[in-house]
């Protein structure tokens, strides 16, 4: 005894094979092609023997797509800094039991993953963060440059580019970035970061003091695949350059003419008026005059020509 075929002995409707090997020899002509443009193809309108699905059919039972291959999404670009402080990555996330959530701030190194910083804070404004910021520029100095996303302590003001925020890293010399609105993969890092943080604290007891732990465990205990099996304390070295005693007052480049912003942030320069952002109110600002071109700067920084600001 044996299985015997389900197949039909005759198959009356099948389509020919003279228009199989047709549409079959297109395809494979053009590769890319849909069945709907090989079906205008091989026959005029009103003069085809079988449909488009028809079409679709002969190539599907052939094991070819009826659709152009997809093509394959590019890599994701990966940024890596070379060297410890080169840049920091900062971010907050909700932490502990459900009824008992509250905020947290990570500050990450981009090179190593050495966690700089992670506290339990009581808000998202600029005054929580600068008190963090400022203990860690302290314990392990300044590094060039900072990323962050575009949450309300990291762009108060910012009714143009720059916010309160960025205008107080600039005075220390430090370049403030942002990643793009509702793209979390600028920050991967700190991101991932959070993930490892909701995985292994469980928080049953005091939130500070088992965010220690994990901060302790984190850089120097848990060898990071990154890092060639490494612990990010192993090797991350402070910065050279050292926080000073107190927040430096406005200062300019060599060269500035000195003007003020009014209430607003409007600034007012050789009869035309120009805005500048809420985050400048009130503040001094230097103008530089380079290549016939006005320039507006901050600390070290030159920013922008005051041309594109011009009300």
């Amino acid at each position: 005894m044996s299985e015997r075929s389900r197949r039909p002995l005759r198959s009356p409707g099948r389509t020919p094979e003279e228009v199989q090997r047709l549409v079959l020899g297109a395809a494979a002509e053009y590769p890319a092609w849909g069945p709907k443009t090989l079906h205008a193809l091989l026959w005029p309108p009103g003069e085809a023997p079988v449909c488009e699905r028809t079409v679709a059919r002969i190539l599907a039972r052939a094991g070819r797509r009826c659709l152009p291959e997809r093509l394959v999404d590019p890599a994701p670009h990966r940024f890596e800094r070379e060297a410890p402080n080169e840049l920091w990555q900062a971010d907050f996330k909700r932490i502990g039991p459900r009824k008992e959530r509250r905020e947290a701030l990570s500050v990450l190194d981009d090179a190593t993953r050495f966690c700089i910083a992670l506290a339990g804070v009581e808000d998202q404004t600029l005054g929580t963060v600068w008190e963090t910021l400022w203990e860690a520029f302290g314990q392990f100095g300044l590094p060039e440059q900072i990323l962050t996303d575009n949450g309300p302590a990291f762009r108060s003001n910012a009714t143009w580019r720059w916010s309160s925020f960025d205008l107080r890293l600039m005075l220390l010399g430090i370049r403030p970035l942002h990643g793009r609105p509702y793209h979390p993969q600028t920050q991967g890092k700190v991101e991932r970061f959070h993930g490892t943080l909701e995985r292994e604290v469980r928080f049953e007891g005091s939130s500070e003091e088992e965010l220690s732990r994990f901060r302790d465990r984190y850089n120097w205990v848990r060898p990071h695949h990154a890092l060639a099996m490494r612990t990010p304390g192993s090797v991350y070295v402070p910065s050279a350059r050292v926080r000073p005693a107190r927040m430096p007052e406005p200062f300019f480049p060599a060269g500035a003419e000195l003007r003020r912003c009014d209430d607003s942030g409007v600034l007012t320069y050789r009869g035309c008026r120009y805005k500048l952002g809420r985050a400048m109110a009130r503040l001094p600002i230097g103008i530089l005059v380079m290549d016939e071109v006005a320039r507006f700067a901050w600390g070290d920084f030159v920013l922008a020509d005051l041309k594109d600001m011009r009300v």
